[in-house]
């Protein structure tokens, strides 16, 4: 009877131990929508999703992603419901809760959209203080512009931003410039050629992949992550996923 309960209990043990090893190797990461580098309904869920999905899986990680609204999923990555999120802009405090990966190609070029028929031009951040400023709840400017003394309305996301700007309802919208092209683009066409982005951008901010610190594996995940990056730049995997969207590091 003893031999008996022994082998039973050896084989539930081994049985389990893939398991384990399993749920190790299990990432799930929250994201919002972010067109055109990501997104629920878009091809692959966008290029970034791509490339962070590929990387971690040839890595031999398991890569589940899911959407949802901007604030609930950093909520979730905040408080470890989610493994990690994507993608970031770095911050101190933002790296109290997460370790950050290596920046993730491209960087998005931060500044102002605004109609075309509208003189607005400027030196300093200080020289908009007249203008009604469009910017997305949650999302870390820079501590400049925070700073400025701007008049600056707070949106849902960056699609209610633009509507905004659409609307006439601001004079300004501070926007990734790949992003705001893409949004007039894909919801404004008979008004996008209306609008025009502000040269030069005020800020570049790389982007992140980052992992909870509430994972205890959160650092080898980013070290593997950082690697595989590394393997996909070097033998022109990044550049061919990128080819394929029609763009170019």
């Amino acid at each position: 009877m003893f031999k008996k309960l022994f082998l039973v209990l050896v084989s539930s043990t081994l049985l389990c131990l893939p398991l384990v090893h399993a749920s190790e190797k299990e990432i799930f990461l929250t994201t919002t929508d972010y067109p055109p580098y990501y997104g629920e309904k878009l091809k692959h869920n966008g290029f970034i999703a791509q490339v962070i999905k590929q990387v971690l899986q040839q890595k031999g990680y398991r890569v589940k992603i899911e959407f949802y609204p901007w604030l609930r999923c950093k909520m979730m990555a905040e408080k470890g419901e989610s493994d990690g999120m994507f993608t970031l802009w770095y911050s101190v405090e933002r790296e109290r809760l997460f370790i950050f990966s290596e920046p993730i190609p491209p960087h998005n070029a931060i500044g102002f959209f605004k109609r075309k028929d509208m003189d607005i031009t400027f030196s300093t951040l200080g020289d908009l203080k007249p203008y009604a400023i469009g910017s997305v709840l949650g999302y870390a400017y820079s501590p400049e512009f925070m700073n400025a003394g701007l008049r600056v309305s707070t949106f849902y996301n960056d699609e209610n931003l633009i509507t905004k700007l659409v609307q006439g309802r601001i004079d300004l919208a501070i926007i990734d410039r790949l992003q705001g092209k893409y949004l007039l683009k894909s919801y404004y066409q008979i008004q996008r050629d209306k609008f025009e982005f502000i040269e030069p951008p005020i800020e570049i901010r790389q982007q992140y992949l980052v992992i909870s610190k509430k994972n205890k594996n959160a650092q080898k995940i980013i070290n593997d992550f950082n690697l595989g990056l590394k393997e996909f730049t070097n033998d022109g995997r990044l550049n061919r996923i990128f080819d394929d969207y029609n763009l170019r590091l």
